[in-house]
């Protein structure tokens, strides 16, 4: 996972600025009038699935999903995935709890590109807060209050949280919200990790080859391609570019 820098800036699509913005007036209406129990068709896919909303994240992300970066667009459409649930809740392992953050679900800094088993198999309805007590529960509370458990892409930088062993990530210092980001969304699930060791195995062998030359054109060459993917590892749109950077902070180009 690495840090969506330009998300923050990014233009807000229209369509979540206008339809977005009626259909979050209708829901805290709703609520205000006593709905508690908002269900999946109470919330406008057409409105924050909208093609110029997809496509905003496709190209903020450089088709990867936000949370493992696996290139996706290529294999699949991709969710948009709320961040912060929309129509309920897991702290723990418990039922889910309503409402979710029904008055995010068309709230821009809420939206991410996620890939199908990130969002469906292992996120699904969970966000976990460090203090339960402080959640948000309705459009009256502060979101301020909250510390999420997951890592937010755009909001936090992750690199802080989580780096890499070879191709397995592990939280830094075991720090908490690391190890559940990675445990709780399947980010060392075992296919996750042989895709990512495929990519890491073919970067480590041209540094093998460039380090083991002696000084011969043949240094100079391998040497070359190695740093072109070095610096591909510093664009954010490059597959698994954080297990990338840790190879290359562990292994920096000094010979």
């Amino acid at each position: 996972m690495i840090k969506l820098t330009n998300k923050a800036t990014a233009p807000v699509p229209s369509i979540l600025q206008t339809k977005g913005k009626i259909a979050t007036e209708a829901l805290v209406k709703r609520y205000e009038n006593g709905e508690k129990e908002f269900t999946g068709k109470d919330f406008d896919s057409s409105i924050y699935g909208h093609k110029d909303v997809k496509d905003a994240l496709i190209n903020l992300q450089g088709g990867k999903c936000c949370f493992c970066e696996s290139k996706i667009t290529h294999i699949s459409y991709g969710d948009v995935e709320h961040f912060r649930p929309k129509a309920g809740w897991v702290q723990d392992e418990e039922e889910l709890i309503k409402p979710g953050y029904y008055w995010l679900a068309y709230d821009w800094n809420n939206l991410l590109l996620s890939c199908q088993l990130c969002n469906q198999r292992h996120k699904k309805n969970q966000f976990p807060l460090l203090h339960s007590f402080s959640r948000a529960l309705s459009h009256h509370d502060n979101l301020l209050s909250e510390e999420p458990v997951f890592i937010h892409p755009a909001n936090d930088e992750p690199e802080n949280f989580i780096t890499f062993k070879e191709n397995i990530p592990v939280s830094i210092d075991r720090n908490l919200r690391g190890k559940n980001t990675i445990a709780r969304l399947g980010l060392d699930r075992e296919p996750l990790n042989e895709q990512r060791l495929s990519r890491l195995n073919m970067v480590r062998d041209i540094y093998d080859l460039a380090k083991g030359y002696p000084e011969t054109d043949q240094k100079q060459n391998a040497k070359w391609v190695i740093l072109k993917y070095l610096d591909s590892s510093q664009l954010d749109s490059t597959e698994y570019a954080s297990m990338l950077r840790s190879f290359f902070r562990d292994n920096p180009i000094d010979f």
